[in-house]
């Protein structure tokens, strides 16, 4: 279906032409305004990230980061089951009611919210009466109020994605970033910056600006027994998103279970080196992002024309696009690695200087998974693609845990290069397993 406005054949070929650049200048609008949003959103994080290794010690940034890296397995949990379905559900089938739509979502987060809280906050008691690192009971009490607020905020925001209006959700993350590093900002000149300062900062920021975003969706509360019902709307998220929730908590483990493991074996202090080092891996991460999620629907429209055979070279051309990529980010870090972490870290940190070629093969390698786990998602295949996850998952815990407690960060390094490697070379078996049946 085309983007553009349909053109009246007894338009004059001038009205025709002005038709056809209002329409496509629209899009073109729209599109500014959901990278801007992105933007804000990853940009703040990743502002907020360097300038807390920067003003916290390295205790403290490793049971923020330890913190976090829990947050981000809740995301994967609420992307899967919430923010997914929606962008296919809510343009669709409840296109005509998306105010009770939007409504029944916030019930369903409602129900997960509470639950999730309950978790995080024995949580945050038990580190405190295990009292092994003076920061992580903090970490995890933010964490316990700014999980279900942040969420709520994504949640908002993707309601006016599916309204074609992202205006909305730019204004919302220009507000809550202003809000957070501002008040970021404030908490550090005043002394009393903590992990759980940041994160009571991240939960007000977020619900403030979920409250304004709310006011504008002003969506309907009241459950309804037709369509769409509470239990018909969970039903339908839980179908469409288990596969996807499975593939995202298994591609969760290799990248963020380090921050348990070494914390364990070494300390708070080495959680806090390793969360340094991989702040160098989310620019190409969150870059490479938006490539993915434009190859998907373009991957799957090559298989319905073209069969396997498209697909198969489709694979190959996206794993050298998204390499190529990831080498040309990591070529500069690489070779301007010093005057980057002086920069960035104000002269700590230092000591994982030596690491940094070695985080960025486990990027590249990561990078190289893309390809095939599109082609893997495009031939209608999520369960390849959760079993190349927990492949990937079993190994960085058969190597890291022995590793790292005789390596420390290097260890971890170490897990993470040989769990990534495994992710485009399983996929790439399977896609090829696939491909293979389907031409018999």
């Amino acid at each position: 279906m085309s983007l553009a406005p349909p053109v009246v054949e007894t338009w004059s070929r001038g009205e025709q032409l002005r038709g056809l650049l209002t329409g496509w200048m629209a899009w073109v609008g729209k599109g500014a305004l959901a990278v801007l949003d992105q933007g804000l959103i990853s940009g703040s994080n990743f502002l907020t990230g360097i300038l807390l290794a920067r003003w916290l010690a390295p205790e403290a940034y490793g049971a923020y980061g330890f913190a976090f890296a829990i947050f981000l397995l809740l995301s994967l949990v609420h992307q899967a089951l919430i923010l997914e379905p929606m962008s296919v559900f809510g343009p669709s089938q409840y296109r005509n009611c998306q105010r009770e739509y939007l409504g029944s979502l916030l019930w369903i987060h409602g129900g997960l919210a509470l639950p999730t809280a309950f978790v995080l906050g024995t949580a945050a008691w038990v580190a405190h009466e295990a009292a092994r690192s003076p920061g992580l009971p903090g970490a995890l009490a933010g964490v316990t109020f700014a999980a279900p607020c942040v969420l709520l905020f994504w949640l908002v925001r993707r309601a006016f994605y599916v309204k074609l209006a992202p205006q909305g959700a730019a204004m919302g993350a220009l507000f809550y970033s202003t809000v957070v590093l501002g008040g970021l900002w404030v908490v550090y000149q005043r002394g009393v910056l903590s992990p759980f300062s940041v994160f009571l900062l991240m939960g007000l920021g977020a619900l403030a600006a979920s409250g304004l975003q709310l006011f504008r969706l002003r969506p309907t509360m009241k459950p309804r027994l037709g369509n769409p019902s509470l239990s018909a709307v969970g039903h339908e998220h839980w179908d469409y998103g288990r596969w996807v929730l499975a593939a995202a908590v298994a591609s969760w483990v290799p990248w963020n279970i380090q921050y348990a493991l070494l914390s364990a074996s070494s300390g708070m202090a080495a959680a806090g080196q390793l969360r340094a080092l991989l702040n160098l891996t989310l620019p190409v991460a969150q870059g490479l992002e938006p490539l993915f999620l434009l190859s998907l629907p373009y991957a799957s429209g090559v298989y319905s024309a073209r069969g396997v055979r498209g697909v198969e070279g489709l694979t190959r051309r996206l794993t050298v696009l998204f390499t190529c990529a990831a080498i040309a980010y990591w070529a500069v870090v690489v070779a301007l690695r010093k005057p980057i972490l002086l920069f960035l870290y104000a002269g700590k940190y230092t000591e994982i200087g030596s690491l940094i070629p070695w985080i960025a093969l486990a990027s590249l390698f990561r990078s190289a998974g893309y390809g095939p786990m599109v082609a893997l998602r495009a031939v209608q295949s999520p369960a390849s693609t959760f079993v190349a996850c927990c492949l990937s998952g079993l190994f960085a815990l058969a190597v890291g845990i022995p590793v790292m407690r005789a390596l420390g960060v290097s260890g971890a390094v170490l897990s993470i290069i040989a769990s990534s490697a495994v992710v485009p070379v399983a996929a790439s078996l399977m896609l090829h397993r696939k491909t293979s049946f389907a031409r018999q």
